[in-house]
């Protein structure tokens, strides 16, 4: 592989890395303009549904929002284009030039296909239809992309009728067929166009048929008809069915083909129809056919009799370029000029080379655009004087490319955010101003929140009240006997040898211990395994602490829900929820409400963020009866390390051996038992504790009080559906319009992480 090829590989692998951060971005800039759709209608039935003022209305109409909709399509669109750029597995070349130039004959010294896949002609413009050539070292075919009735009409008709100014559109194929047309026009463009229009409608028998949607593949050698014009022998021999036009039901062609030259293995090109028709929307179709297919573009510019300047055509065709490379800041890098010389007539060449150079470099060759000069008749003099510095040039300075586009879109996208705060600020004070002005009393909403708080803080008390008089009372039974049922599990465990059964235990140690020559090289491990293990075994506390908590989840939502259960209950969809389920529905609701209030929300997030483990709560209790299950012990008199085993290596030792492991190892459980019971309080006192806690936070805190009274403003209907539901019926809209807008404000303040 070349040097070139190389690079162009790791420029395409580099693109394919960015494209996950950029089609996030386009995805969030496209949920984006959904919501400001959405802004805009719930804005509108709030003003609809609610008694306002000239001054609240006028606050609530935000002027520039439509506008800023339309910027923010445009960037999602942006986003979508640099995604298609990325997601290409090909470095694409756009090949445009103005009719009889020698574009085609070009393409097909790159491509290596002849006149009947890419025809030429003089005289006559030649390509009907976007053709995309790719490089195939094995693969010849065609794929042609049909119109739909539908698309045919929308986008082949529909832009005739449009340039023409007639005033109606056929609907379907027959109208279109019998359609009435004008015979002529006084102008000539107009008149050319009435011509294309009246030559696809007497035509349309010879390609109705083709007008079928979806792909169309054909041979290569039968490629002709159905991307070019016909020819002009063709139109006179025509019979009486009239001329063929099959290129009219075709969008687009793609070709795959072995290109003749190196460095080509991850090239496409892009055929489109020439500058300078008389087509309907020639313009825009060229942009169109280059902004999302295209990393450079060649412009084929021929010395002839009548060609040897760069005219009006070729001056505006620049300009269309200069609108589809976008942010590429050097015109230079993008567009590149082929000047197609005839070995044949030099001083045709001398005279364009020079204009050339005074038209687009200003003197200086190369200044601003690289002029290739080249016979394109000749595919060896193209791949040497064409391809190969042109690829060379891209694989240097399409990273640079893309960097600038990527920065260009992210600077735009940036300032329209910038207009998204500006609104939604604007949008914010609108909104205070109608919840004071036209909404419930602040007395009588401050007096339904104290209601609310104080009710709650006497069911919460009275848990805490409860909760403390069982921490402090008896030996919970349901404690000892989970720690009773822990016990008996272990006791089981080592009395079926450990696990692994006692004969196969013994055997397993007796050949462990003949093998190594001492008994330490087995009872050293097999310590570690059973001291683990125990250990795990009681970790089945778990289960109880996982009960005792759900429990107090349960018991604080239902105090809760005593006082607000009309909220909950719709939330719930009527069904009876956990406490868990409530406890987390108060928590989004607390983060949800109009003005959010973000300490009560954390108070609800920390009662249920806790974890009641035998690991976390006990292990410090219980390590200490596991230690003699070691090697390596101290001696209770000298306080020397010493090995507590020494065993002869019989089978008399091995079950010696197993009776030591046997009674340590219940001694370790039965200690653990007793230690684990003494603690009986623990689970129950560090209940009370998290919900004292959970209870002093959410009702005493510094700012309770203030929350409270937020919460209550954007929810008092849902919490006393009856007493409120005359007095602030567009409540629902207006906490709409405020939740809308906090999800503009959350997707416009996203990063663009990894671009």
């Amino acid at each position: 592989m070349s040097d070139i090829s190389e690079s162009i590989d790791a420029l395409l692998e580099a693109r394919s890395r960015q494209l996950p951060a950029v089609e996030r971005e386009s995805a969030r800039w496209t949920a984006l303009g959904e919501r400001l759709d959405e802004l805009d209608a719930v804005l509108t039935d709030l003003r609809m549904h609610i008694t306002l003022d000239s001054e609240l209305a006028a606050g609530l109409t935000l002027p520039q929002l439509r506008e800023i909709r339309v910027d923010v399509a445009e960037t999602a669109d942006s986003f979508r284009v640099i995604a298609a750029r990325f997601t290409r597995a090909t470095v694409n070349l756009g090949v445009s030039g103005a009719a009889r130039m020698g574009k085609s004959t070009l393409l097909q010294s790159v491509s290596g296909l002849d006149g009947q896949q890419i025809p030429t002609g003089d005289g006559i413009p030649v390509t009907a239809v976007r053709s995309r050539i790719f490089h195939s070292p094995t693969v010849r075919r065609a794929e042609l992309e049909m119109h739909s009735p539908e698309s045919f009409l929308a986008e082949v008709i529909a832009p005739l009728h449009t340039a023409l100014s007639l005033p109606a559109l056929p609907r379907s194929l027959e109208q279109f067929a019998d359609w009435s047309y004008p015979e002529s026009s006084d102008q000539t463009r107009s008149r050319l166009l009435l011509t294309r229009l009246r030559e696809l409608q007497s035509a349309l028998p010879s390609y109705k048929h083709l007008l079928t949607g979806g792909v169309k593949s054909v041979p290569l050698e039968e490629i002709r008809p159905y991307v070019a014009y016909p020819t002009d022998e063709e139109i006179r021999s025509a019979g009486p069915s009239g001329v063929r036009r099959a290129y009219a039901a075709v969008r687009e062609a793609r070709i795959e083909c072995p290109f003749p030259h190196e460095h080509v293995a991850r090239i496409g090109i892009v055929d489109l129809p020439g500058l300078g028709e008389v087509t309907a929307d020639a313009e825009q179709r060229h942009v169109d056919g280059l902004r999302n297919e295209v990393d450079a573009v060649l412009v084929v510019k021929r010395s002839s009799d009548t060609s040897s300047f760069f005219d009006e055509t070729d001056a505006s065709g620049m300009a269309l370029l200069d609108r589809v490379r976008g942010f590429v800041r050097s015109t230079g890098e993008f567009t590149y000029v082929v000047h197609n010389i005839d070995p044949d007539k030099p001083h045709l060449a001398e005279n364009l080379r020079g204009d050339l150079l005074r038209s687009l470099n200003g003197g200086e060759a190369d200044r601003f655009f690289t002029v290739f000069e080249t016979d394109v008749r000749a595919s060896e003099r193209v791949g040497r004087e064409v391809l190969t510095p042109l690829l060379k040039r891209l694989a240097d300075g399409l990273p640079v490319m893309d960097a600038e586009v990527l920065a260009g879109t992210r600077g735009r996208a940036g300032a329209v955010r910038d207009r998204i705060r500006l609104q939604l600020a604007d949008l914010q004070r609108a909104l205070d101003l109608v919840a004071r002005r036209a909404g419930v009393p602040e007395e009588v909403n401050d007096a339904k929140a104290d209601q609310l708080r104080s009710g709650i803080a006497k069911r919460l008390r009275v848990l805490v009240a409860d909760l403390a008089a069982e921490a402090t009372g008896s030996t919970d039974p349901g404690y000892a006997q989970a720690v009773e049922n822990a016990y008996e599990g272990v006791l089981d465990w080592i009395g079926d040898g450990f696990g692994r059964g006692a004969e196969v235990w013994r055997e397993l140690a007796l050949t462990r211990m003949i093998t190594e020559g001492h008994p330490a090289d087995f009872a050293g491990p097999e310590f570690n395994r059973i001291r683990v293990e125990i250990s795990r075994r009681f970790a089945t506390l778990d289960d109880f602490f996982t009960d005792r908590l759900t429990d107090a989840w349960d018991r604080t939502a239902e105090a809760i829900t005593a006082e607000c259960g009309a909220l909950f209950a719709e939330s719930a969809g009527g069904e009876e929820a956990s406490g868990q389920v409530v406890l987390k529905r108060l928590a989004d609701l607390f983060g949800e409400s109009s003005q959010p209030c973000p300490d009560l929300a954390a108070a609800v997030h920390s009662l249920l963020d806790v974890r009641l483990e035998y690991r976390t709560l006990l292990y410090p209790r219980v390590r200490p009866d596991l230690a003699p299950l070691n090697l390596q012990v101290t001696h209770p008199d000298t306080g020397e390390e010493m090995q507590q085993v020494a065993v002869p290596l019989t089978e008399a030792g091995a079950e010696e051996l197993y009776g030591i492991f046997n009674g340590l190892a219940e001694q370790a459980a039965f200690r653990i038992q007793k230690s684990l019971l003494r603690e009986a309080a623990v689970p129950a006192a560090v209940v009370h504790a998290l919900v004292e806690q959970f209870e002093d936070t959410l009702i005493r805190s510094g700012t309770s009080v203030q929350e409270f009274r937020r919460f209550v403003r954007g929810y008092r209907n849902d919490l006393w559906p009856e007493e409120f539901h005359g007095i602030d019926e567009a409540n629902s809209r207006f906490a709409r319009v405020v939740g809308v807008a906090k999800e503009i404000t959350a997707l416009a303040e996203q990063g663009e992480e990894g671009l």
